[in-house]
């Protein structure tokens, strides 16, 4: 019998299809059956948990629903939750117990009048929308840590145990109004991800903000801190703003990165209220020079190359809002700290020495080129000082002609001879003063104060160009 006896017949004008077109088509065929057969992979425990802005698309979740009932039951007898997904649950009245809950999905929970006796844990929970009626209270402290939250509101609450929220993370804003946290409040490398208010709160000891990272921007309305606030190593994508709040302590803001404006015009500031900017990334600063005058920790602890460094930040952060009058007050700053932080000492006097010309001559004579002014005054400061040399040792000098009548001895003589000679050395130099003097000593004042005429209307002249040229 013949292969093609049993062949389906060929119609007209079809292709021909050879063996290895026919293997492929096989392949093909048998992959996209193990495809379609093969089960859909098991969701993540972080998919699993994660909750949409609206509840109406919220996927099925893996967890097991409990009633609001039996979880408020089950807290007032101090069992911990773990694993559970409970909607709308209402915490309100006492509980005497630890409250712990692990690993929970909380979605609108509402606290209503809650008053927590022992401590409250909710670690590594998911809390959707979290809303709070009249005042509620936490008597041994609240422990956020590892959660996250989705558009929540913590209103009206007094915390007195120590508020723990390492490692958190928002979703969608997040306010905290009318609160009062009356331990230490920790938010070590949280994570917001929405805008960040804190309004009319009051930390009444040390708020640590460190290394957090917040998206957007990281608001203080009205809020008072009675001790340290600290932000350091912090990331602010949008504006920072401290509006009408109350710094008692270290507004730490070393290493932190901010990108945007940071607005510290409207602080208050109380007696020991201080700065720190060491290292920071930060090129919008608006703060006012009479804010910042003997505050700067760095300084005021004596670390002058710490100061020294802040002061060259705020220098350039005040040139790049074309603030120049503050730019100058910064890099005068700068400048008296540079000086300070220098290694001297007796046993090498000519540092000593070079310490002393560097405050006469370029810190008090010309206020490091900021002050043209300064140099004027010393200038007259320092030609009365020569004139009473020249009063006392008039009888060294070569009096031709009294300016007065009676002996050159007589007090009006010795006045004006004086500050003739005086002046006439500080603004013309020794040349035409060579035989003026008569001793030895007399000539080395004439020297002196030549020099340093010279020197100091030279560094008028730079003072006042810088000025004017900027």
């Amino acid at each position: 019998m013949n292969a093609t006896e049993h062949d389906e017949p060929i119609e007209e004008g079809a292709p021909m299809m050879n063996t290895e077109m026919q293997t492929d088509l096989l392949h093909v065929q048998q992959s996209e059956a193990v495809l379609n057969s093969a089960p859909e992979p098991a969701p993540s425990p972080d998919e699993a948990l994660r909750l949409p802005d609206d509840e109406s698309d919220m996927p099925p979740s893996p967890v097991a629903t409990l009633s609001r009932a039996e979880a408020v039951e089950r807290l007032r007898q101090g069992l911990p939750l773990r694993n559970v997904r409970i909607e709308r649950m209402v915490f309100q009245g006492e509980f005497p117990k630890p409250v712990r809950l692990e690993r929970v999905v909380l979605v609108r929970p509402f606290f209503e009048r809650a008053s927590f006796l022992d401590e409250v844990t909710m670690t590594h929970c998911t809390i959707d929308r979290m809303r709070f009626g009249h005042a509620s209270t936490f008597a041994k402290g609240w422990n956020l840590k590892g959660s996250t939250l989705v558009h929540s509101c913590i209103r009206a609450v007094t915390v007195a145990g120590p508020l723990r929220c390492d490692n958190l993370k928002t979703r969608g804003r997040l306010l905290v109004d009318a609160a009062r946290f009356e331990a230490p409040v920790r938010f070590w490398e949280a994570r917001f991800d929405g805008w960040v208010e804190f309004k009319d709160v009051q930390f009444a000891e040390c708020a640590d903000f460190r290394s957090l990272h917040a998206n957007e921007g990281f608001v203080l309305v009205s809020c008072r801190f009675r001790k340290d606030f600290l932000f350091r190593g912090a990331t602010v994508c949008k504006k920072w703003e401290a509006d009408r709040s109350r710094f008692e302590g270290l507004l730490d803001l070393s290493k932190a990165k901010l990108h945007d404006f940071v607005y510290l015009e409207n602080i208050e500031q109380g007696p020991e209220q201080r700065f720190a900017f060491q290292n920071a990334v930060v090129e919008r600063l608006l703060v006012r020079t009479d804010q910042l005058e003997n505050r700067l920790a760095g300084e005021r602890s004596g670390n002058h190359g710490q100061a020294m460094a802040e002061y060259g930040l705020l220098k350039r952060v005040f040139e790049g809002l074309h603030r120049y009058e503050q730019e100058d007050w910064a890099f005068y700053r700068f400048k008296v700290n540079q000086r300070r932080c220098r290694p001297h000492s007796w046993r090498r006097p000519w540092s000593e020495l070079a310490r002393f010309f560097d405050w006469l001559l370029l810190d008090r004579g010309c206020g490091y080129g900021t002050n043209p002014m300064r140099a004027v005054a010393a200038a007259l400061v320092m030609m009365l000082a020569f004139a009473l040399i020249y009063m006392i040792g008039i009888e060294r000098l070569h009096v031709d002609h009294a300016p007065f009548e009676g002996p050159a001895t007589s007090l009006p003589n010795r006045l004006m001879i004086g500050l003739t000679t005086s002046v006439a050395a500080f603004t013309s130099g020794f040349g035409d003063l060579r035989d003026v003097a008569r001793g030895g000593i007399m000539n080395v004042f004439l020297i002196v104060e030549s020099l340093l005429g010279t020197l100091l209307w030279g560094l008028f002249i730079v003072a006042f160009s810088r000025k004017v040229i900027r």
